[in-house]
């Protein structure tokens, strides 16, 4: 073998050399000592106490009419239900776990079509795209885009009229049987499209395949009500969850009046220009994810100007686990990994170096609720709901569900209190932390300016593979 100029030898001197020269610095023996029986992160996390906020407050804005945040269900279906709750009464909570329903159903067929439609492209089985599917078959993430198509094409329904059940709130095993069905019928898809040539058997073994994994999500998750009754103001109405959906959100929150705009410094990425992602939905013919690309200063912007104008803001971020500590604030500053480790660590590389080496990347959503500027009218920080565990309380509100020939009658409670700002502690993020971990926002069209709407509503998209780091997957 030819010796590469690149090879590096780790000898037992070297060991010894750096042995000595660790232990001869009084501040790494007691840094060991420190870290043998903590979290070394949390070690590293300075008292919030000792990080002001600001100096110079200019404005604050807060949105008024939060309600409590929606639980039992993934992240980006919980944000985007409590987006469209606020067209409605506080008090009334949204089935998340009805929506994941659907999206593990619409996701399981767009697996199967995906497979038929790699096969007629000739794309191979160990391709990237299509083993990048193959690993990736019905993850309980989702995008903006995904939320969309699920509501759009079934609606929303109360919390009271379906539960999370077992499954819906630990989705390991469930997940199990759904890819271990899938990558049963990829294979089968694979070899009667070998035997036959081409792809017009497919649909047919699709619908029968379908129908099994139909079975599966029914079993562990329970069925949906096809309608149900709602009353208000003395009247009560029978209605579908798309009939509900349209009657009493739609007028007042659109979704198609929202506009999804990201920050992708890469070079690779130009600003101003549309971006989607392939294969990076969960409906087949449904929405993409899909982008406009703007620089940050410009997201803060309008960030700012959504929240002073009274609407919330659907965040996708990096909530990395050194992030997640139990502290209430998420700043640059809020880490000194160099007083303990003697070293700078997550802050050497820009955020567009930290893309490309998948150091950093979207994986979580939060809704932003209130913004804090300076003297100069520059974003300081913005503030956050955290999800909590929903809390029983006093008044009782009736549903009724039809099932078929069966009615079910369910009671829930909910709040006593008038509900201003949701329940559990806030969470605040620093403007800088924003700039090197915040990805993508979702806002209203009002508080977009024309040059930005313009280019998002004309230019072309560019579509990007399915394992771009902007294309991962929300929590």
């Amino acid at each position: 073998m030819t010796k590469s100029k690149s090879n590096f030898t780790l000898s037992s001197g070297q060991l010894t050399d750096w042995r000595s020269q660790f232990y001869a610095s009084p501040m790494n023996r007691l840094a060991q000592n420190i870290c043998a029986g903590f979290d070394p992160i949390d070690a590293c996390r300075r008292p919030e106490q000792t990080l002001s906020l600001t100096t110079a407050v200019g404005r604050h804005f807060e949105v008024s009419n939060m309600v409590k945040p929606t639980v039992d269900g993934p992240k980006w279906i919980c944000a985007g239900l409590d987006l469209l709750r606020q067209a409605m009464e506080p008090e009334c909570e949204l089935s998340a776990a009805y929506l994941f329903y659907w999206h593990k159903l619409e996701r399981s067929h767009y697996v199967l079509q995906t497979v038929a439609n790699l096969l007629e492209r000739c794309e191979p089985l160990d391709g990237r795209t299509f083993q990048y599917v193959m690993k990736h078959l019905v993850p309980d993430g989702g995008n903006w885009q995904m939320f969309v198509n699920l509501v759009s094409k079934y609606g929303v329904m109360p919390k009271s009229c379906y539960l999370a059940s077992w499954s819906a709130k630990r989705t390991l095993q469930l997940n199990r049987l759904l890819k271990s069905k899938l990558h049963e019928f990829s294979s089968q898809l694979h070899a009667q499209f070998t035997f036959d040539g081409d792809a017009s058997q497919l649909p047919a073994l699709m619908e029968r395949m379908l129908e099994q994994l139909y079975g599966i999500i029914n079993i562990c998750l329970g069925t949906p009500a096809t309608e149900f009754s709602w009353k208000q103001q003395e009247q009560s109405l029978q209605l579908t969850p798309l009939a509900f959906y349209r009657r009493y959100i739609q007028p007042k929150y659109a979704l198609q009046s929202q506009l999804c705009l990201a920050h992708d410094p890469r070079t690779s990425s130009c600003y101003g220009r549309n971006y989607s992602v392939g294969y990076s939905s969960n409906m087949w013919q449904g929405l993409q994810q899909c982008y406009n690309n703007q620089p940050m200063p410009m997201l803060l912007q309008i960030m700012s100007d959504a929240l002073s104008g009274g609407s919330p803001v659907w965040l996708a971020c990096d909530l990395q686990p050194r992030f997640k500590a139990k502290c209430q604030l998420l700043s640059l500053s809020l880490h000194s990994f160099e007083q303990l480790l003697g070293l700078p660590v997550f802050t050497p590389l820009d955020k567009a170096t930290r893309l490309q080496y998948k150091d950093t990347g979207r994986n979580s959503v939060l809704l932003l609720t209130a913004a804090t500027l300076d003297a100069a009218q520059q974003p300081l920080y913005f503030s956050s709901q955290r999800q909590s565990a929903s809390e029983p309380s006093g008044n009782k509100t009736t549903s009724t569900i039809n099932l078929n020939e069966t009615s079910v009658t369910t009671t829930t409670t909910t709040a006593k209190r008038k509900v201003s700002g949701g329940s559990g502690k806030s969470l605040t993020l620093h403007a800088d932390w924003l700039r090197e971990y915040a990805f993508e926002i979702v806002v209203d069209a009002r508080f977009v300016p024309p040059s930005v709407l313009h280019a998002s509503r004309t230019q072309p998209h560019i579509e990007l593979p399915i394992w771009d780091p902007m294309g991962a997957l929300l929590s």
